[in-house]
Parts: C-alpha cells; sequence; structure tokens
C-alpha cells in the first residue's frame, strides 16, 4: 500500500534541488570593495570577520572579479574585519558594531608591503545602509534597558515612527499591559504584526500568550516597510535576536516593583463631570527575572537559560463589580436573572501573571555546521479578559463578572536551527518551532454560578451577570486547544554582487479537539437576556455543546536576491505561497435546544494561491556611502491561520427572539424551542437554527480559493537616509498602502425590495458637532413576511460595486549614537487611511465583512449615507512625534526619557431607537416583532460618523535616572522611573451609548491613562 509522502522531506527535497540564494534576514551583512593604491579593484583579497559574538569565532569571504566581497549571516555584536593579499600590508578595521538586519559596508584600500606588516584603522560604525531597501529600527538591549520602560516587545510601539499601537487602551503608564504586542504602520493591520525568532515567526494571538523575556534578548529590529520576500507578511515584523551565551559567564538579574501608593491621582473637573470618581490605574506590580549563560564547553558548545516571575494588576477606573450580582429578581426557580448595580468600593482590574523559564543551546558541531536547540515555557494567565478590550465583547463592556479568566497551563515553545557553512559563498538554513497551548476559559469570579444568565443592558452598553458572547473559546466558557507547527528551509548561494536566496516555509496549523464539546452551560443555561432600563426586550438562545475543529496548511516558496551594480543595489524577490484549510469530521452531542449534531468534513476551504512580487532599489546617491535613496513595492497577503467555510460554524449558533415580559416575572413565558410568535415571545430571527443542514452562510467559490483572490495589499514606499555627521543620520519616507479583494456577506435569502427605508432624530446635544437634531436616513428594516431568512452568500465585493482603503502618510526621523553612549532619536509620522464602501449604500441585504480591518458589526446599524459610507481621518488626527533620549551624567548617573504625542480616540455615539421612535417614519412596526403581541423592540443605530471628532491628543512623558557601582566585572544599576510625569488624563475608552434627553452615560470614561507613577527597579550584570 502507498503511503504519501511527509511534508517535511518535500521541503528538503526542494531545498536540495533549488538554486542557491541568500538575503537579508535575523541577523546582519558586512560588504564592501577593495582596491589599492591607484584605485584599481583588487580580486582574491581574503576578508575575514572577527566576533566574541560568534562561536565559530571568525567568517570568512574572497573579493570577486571586481573586488567586492560580501559576509552575510553574522551575529549582532563587535567585529574586527581583516583584509590580506599577498604582496600587500594586511589591513584591519576595528570598532565595527554591527546590529541585525544592517547591511554595513565596510571598504578597504590596500598598500603594498609585507603581509606580515599589519595596519589597524578604526573608524565609525555606518548609520546609512546602502543596500537594504526596509524601513528598520534596531533597539540593543544596551538600550533597551537603559530606557524607562519594561524593554518588552509591547512597548516597542513607543519608539518607532509611524507605528499605531493596536488598542489605545494598551497604552499603560509604567508597560503594565504587556498583551499590547501587536501594532501596525503606514496603515498596515495590526493582526499581522509578527515576533520572530531565528527566522521563524512566533505570533500567538496578537502576543496575549507569550510575552517574551527581555533579559534573554541581544537586540530587537523592527522592520516597519519595504519587507523582503522571506516574510509573509507586510506587517510589522519584531525580529528578536536572542543571546547565545560565550566563552565568558555572563548573565543578569533584574527586580521592578511600584504599588498603588506611588501613583498619583490625576481626576479632574472635565474627569468629574463626565462621571468618572476614581482615578487610580495601578493596583499591584512587581517583576523579576534572572538570565544565565557561558561555555559548557568553550568554543564548541555555549548556553543561555532565564526565568522570569511577574504580575500586573490595573483598574479600569468606569467599571466596578455588581453590587448586586447574588440578588436574583423575578421568579426563575432554575436560573438567576439579577440587576446591575455598580459597588463603587470593588473597581474592575486586570490580573495578569506571567511566568517564564526559558534554556537555549547553540552547538558549533564542526567547523562548518551549527546547530541552536531552545525550549520556552510560560504557564500564564490573563485572569480578566477582555476587561479593557471592547472588540472582542462586540464593543458590549463587561462586568468583571462577565468577562473570562484565560489561563494557559500547556503552554511552551521548542525551537531548533540548523546552519551550515558550506563555504564562504554557500550557505544552508533550516528550522523548525512549535507552538503549543491551551487556553481554559474559566468563571471569573465565585458569584459567576453556572445559573447566572448573562445580560446585556441597552441603556448603557454593558453586559453584566456571566460571559455570553459568541461560541468560540473567547465568548463562553471551554478550552481551546491550539497548535502551530512551522519549518523553514533556505540555500544561499553569496558573492560579491550577488546574495541569492530561496527557501521554502511550511507552517501547520491545528484548532479544536475532538470529543471536547460537551458542556451544555458553555454559555450559562444555553440563553442570554437583553434588558433596556431593567425591562426584557429580547432572549437569545444558544447552540451548544460547541466547538468547531479546523486544520490548516501554509507552504510558500520564496527566491530573491540582492545584486549590486556599483552604486545601485537592486532588492528583487518573488513569493509563491498556497494557504488551505479544512475541517475533519466533527461531531457535538445534543443540547438544550439543539440535537446531537455530526459534522461532515470539509477540504480546500480556503485554497488560496498567491504570488507576490517584492521589488526595491537602493541608489548611493554621491558615492560616499553617505546619502541613500531607497524605493520599494510589494504584494502582501495577511497573516492567516484560520480554516474558513467549517460546517459547524456556519450554522446558526443562536437565535434571537424578542420578548415582552408582560407578567415582570423576568421569566420568558413562551416555548423557546418553537420558531414561531408564541407567548412573551417574538419569532426566531434565524429560522434555520437548530437544523443540520447546510448552513446559514456559505461562500461561494471565489470566496474560497483560486490565484491572487486572497485578500492582499499593495505597498509603496520611497526613502531618503543621509549621514549629516559621523553617527548620526536623517531618515525621510513616503508611505503608500491599499487593500483589495475584499469579501462581502449577501443575504440571498431577501432582495433589496424586502426592505423599507426610514429615517429616525440624531439627539440634541452640543457635545455632537452641530449640535445633533438633524435627521438621519439611509437606514433599513426588513419586512415582516422576511423576517428570519437567512441565506448569507459571502462573496467577493467586486459583484456589487467598489470598496477601497488607502493609506498615505510620511515618516521622518533623525537618529544620533554620540560618545559615552548617549543616544537621541526623533520621529514624526503624518498618514491616514481612507475608505469608502459607498456603492453599496442602496443594498440593504448587503454587508462588507470588514472595512479598515475591522469586522462590520451586526448589532449596531451604520447608516448607509456618504457621512458614513466614506471615512477619512483630519490630518490633526493622523499626526504623532516621538523622542527618546540616553544621557551619560557624571558619576556613573545616566537620564534617559521618551515623550510621545499622538491623537486622542475618536467619540462614537450610538442610540438605541424603540419600535415607538421608528415607527412613524417606517409606517409599520419593526420587521422583527411580527406576530408578537407587544413590539418592544429597538434597533440600536450609529448618529455620528465615524472619525468625525476626537479627545484631546495624548502627550506623555517617561523619565529615568540611573545609578551605577562597578565592582570589577559586577556592575549593579539602580533605576528610578517616573511615568507620565507631567501628569495627563487622557480618556482611552468611554461609553459610547446615547440614552435618554441628555445622553445619560455617554462619554463617561471607562479607562483612562494612569497618573504619574514612580517605579524602582535594580539590575545586577555580571
Amino acid at each position: 500500500m502507498s503511503r504519501p509522502i511527509p511534508r517535511y522531506v518535500l521541503t528538503f527535497c526542494f531545498l536540495l534541488v533549488s538554486a542557491a540564494a541568500w538575503a537579508q534576514g535575523a541577523n546582519g551583512t558586512i560588504t564592501g570593495v577593495v582596491k589599492d593604491g591607484s584605485g584599481a579593484v583588487l580580486p582574491g583579497v581574503t576578508v575575514e570577520a572577527a566576533s566574541p559574538a560568534l562561536i565559530e569565532k571568525v567568517r570568512t569571504a574572497v573579493t570577486d572579479g571586481q573586488g567586492l566581497y560580501r559576509i552575510v549571516d553574522l551575529r549582532p555584536g563587535a567585529y574586527t574585519v581583516t583584509f590580506t593579499l599577498p604582496g600587500f600590508s594586511t589591513l584591519k578595521r576595528d570598532g565595527l558594531e554591527l546590529t541585525a538586519g544592517f547591511t554595513a559596508s565596510v571598504n578597504a584600500d590596500l598598500k603594498v608591503g609585507e603581509l606580515a606588516e599589519t595596519i589597524t584603522v578604526s573608524g565609525e560604525t555606518p548609520v546609512v545602509d546602502l543596500q537594504n531597501v526596509r524601513q528598520q529600527t534596531t533597539l540593543s538591549r544596551t538600550t533597551l534597558e537603559a530606557l524607562p520602560t519594561t524593554g518588552r516587545i509591547s512597548q516597542l510601539v513607543n519608539f518607532i515612527p509611524g507605528a499605531v499601537i493596536g488598542n489605545p487602551v494598551w497604552q499603560s503608564v509604567g508597560g503594565l499591559d504587556e498583551r499590547a504586542n501587536a501594532f501596525s504602520a503606514h496603515g498596515g493591520r495590526f493582526d499581522d504584526n509578527v515576533p520572530i525568532i531565528d527566522g521563524l515567526p512566533q505570533r500567538l494571538q496578537g502576543g496575549a500568550v507569550f510575552v517574551f523575556n527581555q533579559l534573554t534578548f541581544q537586540e530587537v529590529g523592527v522592520e516597519t516597510g519595504g519587507t523582503s520576500a522571506d516574510r509573509n507578511t507586510g506587517g510589522v515584523q519584531m525580529n528578536i535576536v536572542p543571546r547565545d551565551g560565550g566563552n565568558t559567564f555572563s548573565g543578569a538579574f533584574n527586580t521592578s516593583h511600584s504599588a498603588s501608593s506611588l501613583q498619583a491621582g490625576n481626576l479632574n473637573d472635565d474627569l468629574r463631570a463626565r462621571g468618572l470618581s476614581f482615578s487610580s490605574s495601578l493596583k499591584k506590580h512587581y517583576d523579576t527575572g534572572g538570565a544565565f549563560g557561558g561555555p559548557i564547553l568553550r568554543d564548541r558548545l555555549w548556553f543561555f537559560a532565564g526565568t522570569r516571575f511577574g504580575a500586573n494588576q490595573q483598574y479600569q477606573q468606569g467599571n466596578y463589580f455588581n453590587k448586586l450580582q447574588n440578588q436574583r429578581v423575578g421568579t426563575d426557580p432554575v436560573y438567576r436573572v439579577t440587576f446591575y448595580e455598580p459597588d463603587l468600593s470593588r473597581p474592575a482590574f486586570t490580573d495578569d501573571y506571567y511566568r517564564d523559564f526559558s534554556l537555549r543551546l547553540t552547538l558549533q558541531a564542526s567547523k562548518k555546521n551549527k546547530l541552536v536547540l531552545s525550549y520556552e515555557a510560560q504557564p500564564n494567565c490573563s485572569c480578566f479578559w477582555p476587561i479593557l478590550e471592547l472588540g472582542p465583547q462586540n464593543n458590549v463592556q463587561g462586568t468583571p463578572e462577565a468577562v473570562g479568566a484565560h489561563n494557559y497551563k500547556v503552554n511552551y515553545l521548542p525551537l531548533v536551527t540548523w546552519t551550515s557553512a558550506v563555504s564562504s559563498s554557500l550557505l544552508i538554513e533550516a528550522g523548525a518551532s512549535a507552538n503549543v497551548f491551551n487556553n481554559e476559559t474559566m468563571r471569573t469570579d465565585p458569584s459567576v454560578g453556572t445559573d447566572t444568565i448573562a445580560i446585556t443592558e441597552l441603556s448603557t452598553n454593558f453586559r453584566y451577570g456571566s460571559r455570553a458572547l459568541s461560541l468560540t473559546h473567547a465568548g463562553g466558557y471551554r478550552i481551546q486547544h491550539n497548535r502551530q507547527y512551522r519549518q523553514r528551509g533556505s540555500v544561499s548561494y553569496i558573492t560579491g554582487q550577488h546574495a541569492l536566496k530561496t527557501g521554502v516555509d511550511l507552517a501547520e496549523y491545528s484548532e479544536g479537539a475532538p470529543d471536547w464539546a460537551n458542556d451544555a452551560n458553555q454559555i450559562n443555561g444555553a440563553r442570554s437576556y437583553t434588558f433596556r432600563d431593567r425591562i426584557p426586550q429580547q432572549v437569545t438562545i444558544w447552540a451548544v455543546p460547541f466547538e468547531a475543529l479546523w486544520r490548516s496548511v501554509d507552504i510558500a516558496a520564496y527566491a530573491q536576491d540582492q545584486w549590486t551594480i556599483q552604486r545601485l543595489t537592486l532588492n528583487l524577490g518573488l513569493r509563491f505561497n498556497n494557504f488551505n484549510g479544512h475541517a475533519p469530521e466533527t461531531r457535538m452531542i445534543a443540547g438544550p435546544w439543539v440535537p446531537a449534531r455530526v459534522f461532515p468534513a470539509t477540504k480546500n476551504a480556503p485554497n488560496w494561491t498567491n504570488i507576490s512580487p517584492r521589488l526595491g532599489g537602493a541608489f548611493d546617491l554621491f558615492g560616499n556611502g553617505n546619502t541613500a535613496v531607497k524605493a520599494s513595492f510589494g504584494r502582501y497577503t495577511p497573516y492567516s491561520i484560520a480554516a474558513v467555510d467549517i460546517p459547524a460554524n456556519n450554522q446558526a449558533n443562536s437565535t434571537v427572539r424578542t420578548w415582552g415580559d408582560t407578567n415582570s416575572n423576568y421569566v420568558p413565558d413562551c416555548d423557546l424551542r418553537s420558531p414561531v410568535a408564541n407567548g412573551e415571545c417574538g419569532g426566531w430571527s434565524d429560522l434555520t437554527f437548530g437544523q443540520i443542514r447546510a448552513g446559514s452562510t456559505r461562500r461561494v467559490a471565489d470566496a474560497l480559493g483560486g490565484y491572487n483572490l486572497q485578500d492582499y495589499n499593495w505597498q509603496l514606499a520611497a526613502q531618503v537616509q543621509h549621514q549629516l555627521r559621523p553617527n548620526v543620520a536623517l531618515n525621510a519616507g513616503y508611505f503608500r498602502t491599499w487593500y483589495g479583494n475584499f469579501l462581502v456577506t449577501d443575504n440571498q435569502g431577501t432582495t433589496a425590495s424586502d426592505y423599507d427605508p426610514f429615517c429616525v432624530t440624531a439627539p440634541t446635544d452640543q457635545r455632537i458637532p452641530g449640535g445633533g437634531g438633524n435627521q438621519i436616513c439611509g437606514l433599513y428594516d426588513i419586512k415582516p413576511a422576511a423576517f428570519g431568512r437567512v441565506d448569507n452568500v459571502v462573496t467577493q465585493h467586486t459583484h456589487y460595486g467598489k470598496q477601497s482603503e488607502v493609506y498615505n502618510g510620511v515618516d521622518v526621523g533623525l537618529e544620533a549614537r554620540l560618545a559615552r553612549g548617549a543616544r537621541f532619536q526623533a520621529g514624526v509620522g503624518v498618514g491616514r487611511t481612507t475608505t469608502d464602501t459607498c456603492d453599496f449604500n442602496s443594498l440593504p441585504q448587503l454587508l462588507p465583512n470588514s472595512i479598515g480591518g475591522t469586522a462590520v458589526s451586526t448589532t449596531v446599524v451604520t447608516p448607509r449615507t456618504d457621512d458614513f459610507c466614506h471615512v477619512s481621518r483630519p490630518w490633526t488626527a493622523a499626526t504623532g512625534l516621538k523622542l527618546v533620549v540616553i544621557y551619560p551624567l557624571p558619576w556613573d548617573f545616566q537620564f534617559s526619557a521618551l515623550y510621545f504625542d499622538k491623537p486622542g480616540i475618536p467619540e462614537v455615539a450610538s442610540r438605541a431607537y424603540t419600535n415607538a421612535e421608528i415607527r412613524p417614519s417606517l409606517g409599520r412596526d419593526l420587521g422583527q416583532c411580527r406576530g408578537a403581541a407587544t413590539c418592544n423592540a429597538s434597533v440600536v443605530i450609529n448618529t455620528v460618523p465615524d472619525s468625525s471628532f476626537f479627545e484631546d491628543r495624548l502627550r506623555q512623558t517617561d523619565i529615568r535616572f540611573s545609578k551605577s557601582f562597578r565592582a570589577g566585572k559586577l556592575r549593579v544599576r539602580g533605576n528610578g522611573d517616573l511615568y507620565n510625569l507631567f501628569n495627563a488624563s487622557n480618556v482611552l475608552s468611554m461609553t459610547t451609548r446615547y440614552s435618554g434627553t441628555n445622553g445619560g452615560q455617554w462619554l463617561r470614561p471607562l479607562l483612562i491613562l494612569g497618573g504619574r507613577m514612580f517605579k524602582f527597579s535594580a539590575q545586577l550584570d555580571f
């Protein structure tokens, strides 16, 4: 019987027959031209790059016929470059500091003389990269340890020009929110942000699962533009270079602490007027870790180990535990129905703790072969998630009882890489890693029993009781089983003119484990309620137990060449990838509202094939190495891991019906299983609920696969880098990003004629642009006869019209590396994204799947008018400034500071309009009231166009004073940090629901920037 060939065999077979190539990756490159005293090029010169960072000590190249040489795959560190040729004196260039991803140009002029004669010169490290087209900021371990920050990758957004944090609530004072690893630049998606270790992507749920220990970093390079073909996305790439150990034992121990008593209050009159009475953000912080490494066998086997223990708790100032959580209302004998009243003595808070245990081994197995093995385990917990983030909560703020404790008891990362320097021009690399975690979502508080019903209060846009968001792992209570396996391999051929590389990347993903969907209280009571001013409005029933299973594979092959032609270096790349997903047969037991279910296996869902060119060029403008003009142009696909069109997900996972609680007993007195109106309840919103069928949602062929049909973006960049003086560089660039292949969902169970238009009146309020009171039209309601008919088809937007998303921006940055470790960095980013979906305004049965990378809400209606469908921020809300200063002082003191100035968050207003308010314009009751004895339905409508008005700009200054004490090779450094020096109190999250005649709690802050905070830390280095 024949057996399939394992994927890894296919991978390495491909590598063996590939043409060789190389390009910029995790490490750096030294290149240049060698001439004699007359200016003639010298072929055959032996060039050696030596560094204590190399376990093999030295790497060698030979100049070609044009006198060019290139040495690649050099770890960051201090290098000495030696040039030798019989008949010429030996030239040695020392003091070269090489960083990851940087190509340092080191030219040499040899003088006629004896080989034994050595001339040693020292020069400044180049600050202009004359060959790479990437926009990159590199931060060394020394720099990260000097600044007032935690040093972890969650804080890098504060240093990078043009970088934008993925969610404003992650802007924590003192770096208390370590889940904020995801950020974007130049109109990119923050979901495409990827940490990379040893050439292998390590992205897990946006970084919330794994928080890498900064004590194990050598340096971090952040790429924000001009990404080459060996990367799978065009998002921000964070290249983490781990410490390897060395021939000398070394290490560090670090501890930092703060407390609520060390934070100033920053409540002001404006915040009090908006309903906030509590301002402290810090509840608890400690972070203690150590790292130690050195030789097991000198020049042969090195180790580096690290550990860390930390906890962060920060208050959400406008959210509180429920004072009435245990007080029943109504007469339900089975389920606990409650009201919400904030317990002002118990503000909500995050509760994140982190544990890290890691070991890295570096083995020089032979003169030409190096092996790296590492293992890292992190039993972490995000124990009140997502208390701060509204997006994962369907933009409805949950109380602490209504979120989940995400406990990662199984959470580890093994990794192995092999490098073979076959010769000075041939390099073979391979690597593999596994990300394995189980996310057990548990109830957050003892007061939350399996009988506690989740309730959404429309008037305040709050959710309390328990958790009922969706049937995903983050929507209720269950265990998520996730496995991610990645492999890579490449063969490289390097000459003075060319750096060629071909390679293969293979990624395999797995979500879900068979037979684990067995808990009917995955959503408590398999139901949730919606109230308005404590009066029942709707009941939702859920198809639990539930867990969708899927598997996927992403295989890619790429080729790229860095080709130097005199002063011009071309960066030419092409990437092919195929992303294929499928779902295994899935079985689920019967639940309260649904029968036992068996869903068939699927394949090729999706089956995307992409060919993406990545092109660029860098030109040494004046030939002196001081000015480079660069341009790049590339096509990119998103970071995708999930299969689609999964039969289990395509079923109606819930259905909603109106509920008129006429006897005020807070029990839905009706047959919830019956899809038609009966008793106190209206009909089902989705008549396919509970049926095992093809599904109420399906994808057509162009939304499942094809050549270059996956959503994508093109990125264009044009930059100038100029050395103003030694160690001082000015960078300026223009960036443009535009997207395509948007997907839309068309409910083909209805047509445009099945909807009637209506208008509403915006609230009259001087806080609303123009004072409000205006008519809002472009709204549609389904006719009663068509209500509940759902046949959603997902397809390409081009069948219905145009959808666009375009970013334009400019970055200007200045970087100076000065004497004694002083550093200054300044950056200004000006850029905005414009989105347009206006072609769909006349198609009420159609919804874009996403706008600006954010899923379109199905619970909040956006008017279909020009003001709402064409969105572009004003330039004043699209500009940011960032400053970094490190300055040594006498007597081993040091001062450092960070400053950033960026736009405030947009202010949003939605309002729940009742059937009585809508009926005069619509001319009938809302369609969802079909057959109901009493129509108490409502529709939540956005009343203000997105990005039309904003909170004040956020301006934050953080400073650090350090004092070092030295005793031989031992150094102790004490740090005193002051975060938010000027005690800013910007609003980071607020209530967006307008209610009543005066707005109710609209614009009431939920989270503000923490006040001025002092944190002390100490680090021992040896």
